[in-house]
């Protein structure tokens, strides 16, 4: 009877398993009132096995206050894993502004969930999906321009400067955190849902399911979720949905659009220099040419030198732009080189990871953060170099494209 009165006051789902008790309880991740629930349910339900939202790599940043000093920059950087890195970063700052607020440690409902468990010799289950592949999978969603926006977004719900009342956060009891970000996004977004709520609903019913399974009759289950996962477990369970969770870890194979825009540019180059080379048009190759080289060096220099980076880096990056789209041959990109070298003389210290959420409380502290926080001016660096040498790259193809078609014209329309 204590146990009904108490549930009445939580979001929730309750329901066999194959002769096992499954009860799944719904969390907010930065409600100080979520650790009690934890603690008061757990009391009450006394289960033999405690499942949370968390993956393993997740459970053990929790619990290693110097996981940061262990982050390899370079080879984030190398793995081409950097957009993963700036999405997680952000949304951890998001959930760690509202900590702030609410008096509670982002996750620490999910943290007291697995203290209960080895309290009380209950088994600990890691139901969830691993977040890189979470994150992966829900870029993989997107193109460049729409991951900017996203970005932007994000940040841009880092800067809002309003407090957030009690009755706010009792709100987000109701649904994720992360679900609360993705109802703001268009309709064209609905895609990003899909991956990180709906596909996670699935995967965690699933280790639940089979954790209560694998059981002695007769045990207890308690799955500590966010509020927003509740209704999409509770659904896959009572239905009995199967669950292919190879197919759910897996990460999508994009077609490289990217890699052929640019080898397809730089074909159509060579042939615009072959046909000025066959009708001996030697001054206008050498004026493309000379547009190509200003234009790349002049866009990545500019933009390195406007995002404050090292004058090593600056240099470095603005010699090389003329001739890194054939860095793609060797899986290099312009803005790993010059990521590299501000890592070289600028690595990030760990109170860069763990102010992010401070220095970007308000536009004018992140403006400045832009420049003395090190990871954010890292991923400056980054955004700037790559605008920089887009920026080059149209003005020459500007002027490419009205030389070449004016080359053509008397071809296809003599006289």
């Amino acid at each position: 009877m204590a146990l009904r009165n108490r549930l009445k006051q939580v979001t929730h789902w309750q329901g066999e398993v194959g002769g096992r008790s499954v009860l799944v309880l719904g969390t907010a991740h930065v409600s100080r009132a979520s650790v009690m629930d934890v603690e008061e349910v757990e009391a009450l339900y006394a289960p033999q096995l405690i499942a949370v939202e968390l993956c393993a790599p997740r459970y053990e940043a929790l619990n290693d206050p110097d996981r940061w000093r262990k982050l390899d920059l370079a080879r984030v950087i190398r793995e081409r894993k950097v957009w993963l890195l700036l999405s997680s970063l952000v949304l951890s700052a998001f959930q760690k502004k509202i900590g702030e607020v609410t008096g509670s440690r982002p996750g620490a409902e999910m943290l007291r969930a697995a203290e209960l468990a080895d309290e009380r010799k209950a088994t600990l289950v890691l139901a969830d999906r691993e977040i890189r592949i979470t994150l992966a999978r829900a870029w993989a969603r997107v193109g460049v321009f729409s991951r900017l926006w996203l970005m932007s977004t994000l940040l841009a719900s880092l800067l809002v400067r309003d407090d957030i009342s009690s009755e706010q956060i009792e709100e987000l009891k109701q649904k994720d955190v992360f679900e609360d970000l993705l109802s703001a996004l268009p309709p064209r977004y609905q895609s990003l849902k899909e991956v990180i709520i709906d596909e996670r609903d699935r995967y965690l019913a699933s280790k639940i399911r089979d954790a209560a399974v694998g059981a002695p009759s007769g045990s207890r289950l308690l799955a500590v979720v966010g509020a927003g996962h509740v209704p999409g477990i509770g659904r896959t369970i009572e239905r009995g949905v199967p669950v292919d969770r190879e197919a759910l870890e897996s990460l999508p194979r994009r077609f490289p659009w990217r890699d052929v825009i640019v080898w397809a540019t730089v074909g159509l180059i060579f042939v615009a220099f072959g046909i000025y080379a066959f009708y001996g048009d030697r001054e206008r190759i050498r004026e493309l040419l000379a547009f190509w080289i200003v234009g790349r060096l002049a866009g990545a220099g500019l933009g390195a030198w406007f995002a404050r980076a090292r004058p090593l880096t600056i240099l470095v990056t603005a010699l090389l732009a003329p001739i890194s789209p054939f860095f793609g041959l060797v899986g290099i990109r312009l803005w790993m080189v010059a990521a590299g070298l501000e890592l070289r003389g600028r690595q990030p210290r760990v109170e860069d990871f763990e102010s992010i959420a401070a220095d970007t409380d308000t536009f004018a502290r992140f403006r400045k953060s832009l420049f003395s926080n090190r990871v954010l001016h890292l991923f400056f660096v980054i955004m700037c170099v790559s605008f920089g040498l887009n920026i080059g790259l149209f003005v020459f193809m500007n002027r490419f494209a009205i030389d070449f078609f004016q080359t053509l014209r008397p071809l296809f329309f003599p006289g």
